[in-house]
């Protein structure tokens, strides 16, 4: 209804940051906790005496309409509204403060890993290497919702996540998407905050 303000989150209103670079072209995103438990039986009794939970996992997808580094540079005409024609495009390489670089067949000419200048990034893209696996490195992802004042307001938030899955798919008549399937640590909320359970076997 005109005049109203957004109350509900929805889909044309939120925004999905990765590792720190806001997504351009996202179109979907989910999020799942799972919680695995067991129902103890002890003799004389038909129900379980308790839930007992045994394990925590979040997993979850998105998936992002692709545009290439430097779209103006490379490819001519005028980019969409909100796409820096100049930037590292919207690849899983450039996510986060410095770009990954590519191989001098791909747009550019730099050497790989040429674009790295933190080590603080979270390097998204290592998941996809297998030369970069044993450095673990992971990264957070944030949906935040668009208040009529235009500030940012945090819906969900995963912390510690590293990429599981990338598909590429094209065809002729719909533009290239990539979609990502993830695995991460903890699960927040704008209302909650997903704590450690302890010490375990680190501090043992």
């Amino acid at each position: 209804m005109a005049g109203i303000k957004p109350f509900f989150v929805t889909g044309d209103k939120v925004k999905l940051v990765v590792n720190g670079k806001t997504m351009a072209f996202a179109t979907d995103f989910t999020a799942s906790v799972q919680i695995l438990t067991q129902t103890p039986h002890v003799l004389g009794m038909y129900e379980g005496t308790s839930v007992e939970p045994l394990g925590y996992n979040v997993s979850g997808s998105f998936s992002i309409v692709r545009y290439v580094k430097n779209a103006e540079g490379n490819i001519g005409g005028t980019p969409p509204n909100g796409v820096d024609p100049n930037d590292q495009g919207n690849g899983v390489g450039s996510w986060g403060n410095t770009a990954a670089g590519v191989l001098g067949v791909f747009a550019g000419g730099g050497l790989p890993n040429s674009g790295r200048a933190s080590a603080q990034d979270g390097r998204a893209d290592e998941a996809l290497n297998p030369t970069t696996y044993n450095q673990g490195t992971s990264f957070d992802i944030e949906v935040f919702q668009h208040q009529p004042n235009g500030d940012p307001l945090g819906v969900v938030r995963i912390r510690s996540a590293r990429i599981s899955r990338a598909d590429f798919s094209v065809n002729k008549k719909n533009p290239a998407m990539d979609r990502f399937e993830f695995v991460g640590l903890y699960l927040d909320g704008d209302n909650f905050y997903a704590q450690s359970s302890g010490g375990g076997q680190q501090n043992s």
